[in-house]
């Protein structure tokens, strides 16, 4: 099962600026749903594709610029426990793929969730009650496989 935001009564979508070099590919912003807490603070209900340091749960303080609809990301005022990591399929891989079907389904028996960005990248949340240890481990097997390319995307491990 994979968790698929849709605009939700009382979430909103918060713009997540990129460093990107100048000429760099790449989108320039990433875009994560939130939960208005008051005060230009939200808790994060969604992973991010493209963005580091900012997982699910976590509480970052967000505004919005002048002929802007959306709040931007200032910073992360508290860490809600979860991580991020992020995995790319490789060019022989599709999402749709026994291989691929197989390690989500795997991934959600302990706990995770996850979100596409179809056709070949998934955001995959870790709760703290997940075996972090073990979902690595379960990532880096089809990486040896080429299957995909994994990394940490929030935080990195300690």
């Amino acid at each position: 099962m994979t968790v698929e935001l849709e605009a939700a009564e009382g979430l909103v979508r918060v713009r997540v600026p990129l460093d990107r070099s100048p000429g760099e590919p790449g989108p320039a912003e990433d875009w994560i749903w939130a939960e208005p807490l008051g005060s230009g603070r939200f808790r994060v209900e969604s992973c991010p594709f493209f963005a580091y340091g900012v997982s699910r749960d976590d509480v970052v303080s967000a505004a919005g610029a002048e002929g802007e609809e959306s709040p931007r990301l200032e910073h992360v005022v508290e860490k809600g426990g979860h991580r991020t990591l992020r995995l790319a399929l490789g060019p022989g891989a599709e999402l749709g793929a026994r291989p691929v079907q197989g390690l989500l389904e795997r991934l959600l028996e302990v706990g995770c969730t996850h979100e596409l960005l179809r056709p070949k990248i998934v955001a995959i949340d870790v709760p703290p009650e997940a075996d972090l240890a073990l979902v690595a481990e379960l990532l880096q097997e089809r990486a040896r496989e080429g299957t995909l390319l994994w990394e940490w995307a929030d935080p990195m491990p300690c």
